[in-house]
């Protein structure tokens, strides 16, 4: 493994420097994991790894979301990736099996509707380690649990636009990512969240924004990546 991927690893690691209402899918377990539980953080920082390494050498474009899911990421350890892929498009994701660490995985792997479009998208451009995807807040925000103060999901099992603070931590994690690869990338915003994170950032230049595919996006997505991305790859 490259020393690059390690490194930036051990960032993903660490976490957030504010724990508050903030989920490490490669630090933090509960009990929506499979046992034994305090080890499938591990297996999350595996599949990153090798997520990474199948690019290391092929990458040229950049995908860079809002923050992960509690459907997605938060299982599988890959930014817009959710265990469905790693069952249905295994190759697609990396070149070696990855883990699936979810309760129920073996009977109802977790499913997020954006990774299946993107994962769809990213198929039928037929390059699938020439895309990296990524969120400006790399770990997994949600909502408070409050006795009796929200309707709907809450918790960890519940996702929350991240803080300004909180995105500003992604500008680092951003710059150890970029150094595991051995091409420059061009990166495209998915949503208004990156795009606002990379002009605040200031020095991570925007190749192009694209809708998010979540809330009705879809359509707009999957044109916006057949014009701006495909013909990049």
């Amino acid at each position: 493994m490259a020393p690059q991927i390690d490194r930036f690893v051990e960032v993903l690691h660490r976490g957030s420097s504010d724990t508050t209402c903030v989920f490490n899918p490669w630090g933090d377990s509960d009990e929506r994991d499979r046992a034994p539980r305090r080890e499938m953080p591990r297996h999350r920082r595996d599949n990153m790894a090798a997520y990474l390494e199948a690019r290391r050498n092929d990458a040229r474009v950049l995908l860079l979301g809002e923050a992960p899911s509690h459907r997605g990421c938060r299982f599988s350890g890959i930014a817009f990736c959710s265990e469905t892929e790693l069952t249905q498009k295994p190759t697609l994701v990396a070149r070696r099996d990855l883990v699936l660490t979810s309760r129920d995985a073996e009977t109802k792997p977790q499913r997020e509707r954006s990774a299946a479009v993107i994962w769809s998208e990213i198929e039928r451009a037929g390059k699938p380690f020439e895309v990296v995807l990524w969120n400006a807040f790399p770990w997994h925000p949600y909502l408070a649990d409050i006795e009796g103060a929200r309707e709907g999901p809450c918790g960890p099992s519940s996702n929350r636009k991240p803080r300004l603070t909180e995105v500003a931590q992604g500008h680092a994690a951003l710059d150890a990512l970029l150094a595991c690869f051995s091409h420059r990338l061009e990166i495209f915003a998915i949503g208004k969240v990156a795009e606002d994170a990379l002009a605040r950032w200031g020095d991570i230049a925007c190749a192009g924004y694209i809708r998010h595919p979540a809330q009705g996006g879809e359509a707009k997505f999957r044109a916006q990546f057949r014009s701006l991305v495909a013909p990049r790859l």
